[in-house]
C-alpha cells in the first residue's frame, strides 16, 4: 500500500457510504480499516499516517445511532478528529425550504432530536466535520429507491405523492464527498465544522419514482406498470429535506452533483450484483 497522509478509520463500513468510502479508498491506495458500528474494539496507540474516525451511521438502521458515544469516546481518549455523517432530517417546515448550517428550525420528531443530541456530542470534539445530508439511496438498504423498486415490481399500478420535494442523495456521491473532505482536512486544520450536501435538483417522489422506472426499465421489463401521482400516496418513510450547499462549495470546492447520474450509476450497479448472484 502506498504512503497517504491521514489513515481513515471507518466506521460503519458495512453499510452504504461505509461500502462506497472503504471500496474508493482502497482503488486509492489509501490507508484505512473497516469497522462495525457494533464492535467495541478499543484502539491501541495509531502511528500509520494521520487517523480519522470517520462514522457512517445509515438514517435507515436505527440502532446504528447508539453505537456512535462509544466512538466518540474512543475518539476523545485517542484525541483523534471526528468526521460524522448526519442528516437534513433535523430540519422542518415546508419542502420547498432549503435549509443553511446556521439555521435552526428542528423538527421534533424523535430521530431529529436524536442525531441533534449526537452532533452535540460531536461538537465537544475541536476537530470535527458533521456532514448533514440530503434523501440518501443505495439500492441497498431499505431507502426510499429501495422500497420504491420492489413496489414497482409487485404491483402492476403504483401511487405515488407528486407535492413534497427533496433532493434525492446517492450513497456513492456521499462517499466521495467524504474523501475529498479527509483529504483537505488531514492538510489543513482551519476546516471544521457542520456542512450540508444533497444532489441537484430537488424532486417529488413521483419524479423520482418515473426516474428510478425508466432506469430500471432498460434492464427488466416494466412496461406494463401504471405510476400514477396523488397528494399524500408513498413517499420516503424518513423524511428529508433539502439542504443549501453553498458552504461546503466555497470551503472544500466540491461542486453540486445530479442526482440523476447517480440513480442510473446505482441501478447499473444493482442489477449487475443481481446478475453475479445468480
Amino acid at each position: 500500500m502506498s504512503f497517504s497522509s491521514f489513515h481513515s478509520l471507518v466506521v460503519g463500513a458495512n453499510r452504504p457510504v461505509g461500502h462506497f468510502l472503504t471500496r474508493t479508498l482502497a482503488e486509492q491506495n489509501l490507508s484505512y480499516k473497516s469497522l462495525g458500528l457494533e464492535q467495541r474494539e478499543r484502539m491501541g496507540v495509531m502511528g500509520q499516517g494521520k487517523p480519522f474516525f470517520v462514522l457512517v451511521p445509515s438514517l435507515f438502521h436505527s440502532d446504528d445511532y447508539q453505537h456512535i458515544p462509544y466512538w466518540l469516546e474512543q475518539a476523545r481518549e485517542q484525541d483523534v478528529p471526528v468526521i460524522f455523517l448526519s442528516s437534513l432530517t433535523v430540519f422542518t417546515g415546508p419542502s420547498d425550504d432549503v435549509w443553511k448550517e446556521d439555521d435552526e428550525a428542528f423538527s421534533e420528531q424523535p430521530l431529529a432530536q436524536d442525531l441533534l443530541a449526537l452532533e452535540g456530542m460531536v461538537r465537544e470534539h475541536p476537530r470535527h466535520i458533521i456532514l448533514r445530508t440530503g434523501q440518501g439511496f443505495s439500492l441497498m438498504a431499505d431507502d426510499f429507491a429501495s422500497r420504491l423498486l420492489n413496489q414497482i415490481r409487485d404491483d402492476q399500478k403504483l401511487t405515488v405523492d407528486m407535492q413534497r420535494r427533496f433532493s434525492p442523495t446517492p450513497s456513492d456521491d456521499v462517499a466521495d464527498v467524504l474523501l475529498a473532505i479527509l483529504k483537505q482536512v488531514a492538510c489543513c486544520d482551519d476546516l471544521w465544522g457542520t456542512y450540508h450536501f444533497c444532489g441537484v435538483e430537488a424532486a417529488s417522489s413521483y419524479a423520482f419514482a418515473e426516474a428510478l422506472l425508466a432506469e430500471a426499465g432498460q434492464y427488466e421489463n416494466l412496461t406494463d406498470v401504471e405510476l400514477g401521482s396523488e397528494e399524500g400516496a408513498t413517499m420516503p418513510a424518513v423524511w428529508v429535506p433539502q439542504g443549501d450547499t453553498t458552504h461546503l462549495f466555497y470551503t472544500f470546492g466540491i461542486k453540486p452533483k445530479p442526482w440523476r447520474k447517480g440513480l442510473s450509476r446505482l441501478v447499473r450497479r444493482y442489477y449487475r450484483s443481481e446478475e453475479e448472484a445468480v
